[in-house]
């Protein structure tokens, strides 16, 4: 078990690129690199809570050539926010220290495939990996975190993910705050045990639900309170949680002005949005413009994520007389597992669990407290232009999300590591409509985030089904995205144009649905 001090010694004793293990792959595109980094996961303990620490697992950086300040560490066990600029040429030496495979996917960005992080470059404990791209995204928050098949889950609960914040000189046209004003939240739920620890999968139906946990968790503290300056901020929202909605709102009912989504700001032609609320499935962000100065000095407040009944899979079964014959004949999955004891403490075990942090729930996110002085006045917004069109869409694609036995699937079909079908390939520099079915029919009717790897997309419509009422005005579906959240009986359609060639990926990104298979290759041009 590594410790902190362990790390250290590490990346100071090994500063250079030739202590790189020899067992290494690479995945090169751009030579004389402006940014070199060196990337490592290994175990750590850190003090969470008080008493014993968090066995976790641990991203930790290092700076091995360019800008001292791409690195930012953070204080718990996520990694260290990295900060690229538009048009850098980056290498990142990944080096493996779990003991088990593992590889690192850079969520939401524009890179070759062999720098995506796909599952068939997994490398072994004590193996590394070299990924080589051009940041080719515009100003936003993005993430890495691991992707190895059938372990992603467990290793982003124990602690492995991290914010990529991409800038540009243009950014400063749009009047946003910067410095000290400006907040990243990563926001996380956890099961905790009495010895500290995190709790991961305790039973089969988390694979059904995904993992939830009743602590949140920002920036890897739990209880985080925030004293902010009576003065505008740019706030980074993250949900980086295995599997939990959240629908943020303040608690002092004032509305939420977002600027940003998943894949950089909002043009002119989108506006600011202006909502109640905001809903976040697993891996979406967003971006806040907040004027904290509107509010009363010393008076706390606290973003919340609000109670709603849309996500909860437990609610519709019992609700609307969903227990079929999936779930309640003689081999099917309830009646397996009463006659059976599959569930370790039993029957009620399983129902305190499912119901305990269950998706929906209200849940304190973080507190925060204005501080007396003088107000500063807030810079006029001037979101920028709309980006080039991609012009008339000539492609169509069809993916049918379904749910059974618990497990997902996409078009009737699991994840190989290798296979891509006929309806699973995009053109190049071209519009494509991609069209996601969530198929509602029998009782494991639920909502799924889904990603696709390697592009950025806009959504066009959100047909036949309806998202649920209380949470319907809080989806952000303008701009440009990489994740987005389809509900039971809907279909959305959006618009991708993909620029990098090769094999990628779209899955659910609910991680326990991902690790179960509901995840497929699809290749660009």
């Amino acid at each position: 078990m590594k410790t902190r001090r362990d790390f250290l010694k590490i990346l100071m004793a090994g500063g250079a690129v030739a202590a790189l293990p020899v067992a290494s792959r690479e995945g090169r595109a751009a030579p004389d690199p402006d940014l070199i980094l060196r990337l490592i996961a290994a175990p750590d303990r850190v003090p969470i809570w008080r008493g014993a620490q968090t066995r976790v697992l641990r991203f930790q950086a290092q700076v091995i050539q360019g800008r001292s300040d791409a690195v930012r560490e953070m204080s718990s066990y996520l990694g260290p926010v990295l900060e690229f600029r538009r048009g850098e040429r980056v290498r990142v030496h990944f080096e493996n220290g779990l003991g088990e495979p593992s590889i690192v996917h850079w969520h939401g960005m524009l890179v070759p495939d062999t720098a995506d992080g796909h599952p068939r470059f997994a490398v072994d404990g004590g193996e590394s990996y070299t990924y080589d791209f051009t940041v080719r995204n515009p100003a936003g928050t993005y993430l890495y975190h691991p992707h190895p098949h059938g372990s992603t889950g467990k290793q982003v609960y124990f602690g492995l993910a991290g914010l990529v914040i991409v800038r540009e000189p243009s950014e400063r046209a749009v009047g946003l705050p910067d410095g000290e004003n400006e907040l990243h939240l990563v926001i996380q739920d956890r099961r905790l045990g009495d010895d500290n620890q995190f709790r991961f999968r305790r039973m089969m139906m988390d694979d059904m639900s995904g993992v939830l946990g009743e602590h949140v968790l920002v920036n890897g503290k739990p209880d985080p309170a925030f004293r902010v300056a009576p003065r505008p901020y740019r706030l980074r929202l993250a949900n980086v949680s295995n599997a939990r909605i959240y629908k943020l709102a303040w608690s002092d009912k004032n509305p939420m002005h977002v600027i940003a989504g998943d894949n950089g700001l909002l043009s002119r032609a989108d506006g600011v949005q202006v909502r109640p609320y905001v809903v976040l499935a697993p891996f979406e962000r967003v971006e806040l413009y907040e004027d904290f100065g509107r509010r009363r000095s010393r008076r706390e407040f606290a973003l919340m994520s609000q109670e709603f009944s849309g996500g909860d899979m437990m609610g519709g079964m019992m609700g609307e007389g969903m227990m079929d014959e999936d779930m309640m004949g003689g081999g099917g999955m309830m009646g397996g597992m009463m006659g059976r004891g599959m569930m370790g403490g039993g029957m009620g075990d399983m129902m305190q669990g499912m119901m305990s942090g269950g998706q929906g729930k209200e849940l304190l996110v973080a507190r925060f407290t204005v501080s007396g002085g003088g107000r500063a006045r807030a810079d006029t917004l001037r979101l920028p232009g709309p980006a080039p069109a991609v012009g008339e869409s000539k492609h169509e694609l069809y993916t049918r999300l379904a749910f059974r036995h618990m497990r997902g699937s996409l078009n009737g079909r699991t994840f190989n590591m290798h296979s891509v079908a006929d309806d699973e390939h995009l053109p190049l520099n071209e519009g494509t409509v991609w069209t996601f079915s969530n198929d509602a029919s029998g009782m494991m009717s639920m909502s799924h985030p889904m990603h696709i790897h390697g592009v950025r997309f806009r959504v066009l419509e959100r047909t036949r089904g309806k998202a649920p009422e209380d949470l319907r005005d809080g989806l952000i579906d303008v701009g440009f995205k990489d994740t987005f959240l389809i509900f039971p009986g809907e279909q959305v359609r959006v618009l991708v144009a993909p620029t990098e060639p090769g094999l990628f990926m779209y899955h659910c990104h609910n991680l326990e649905h991902e690790d179960g298979g509901m995840m497929r290759n699809c290749r660009f041009g």
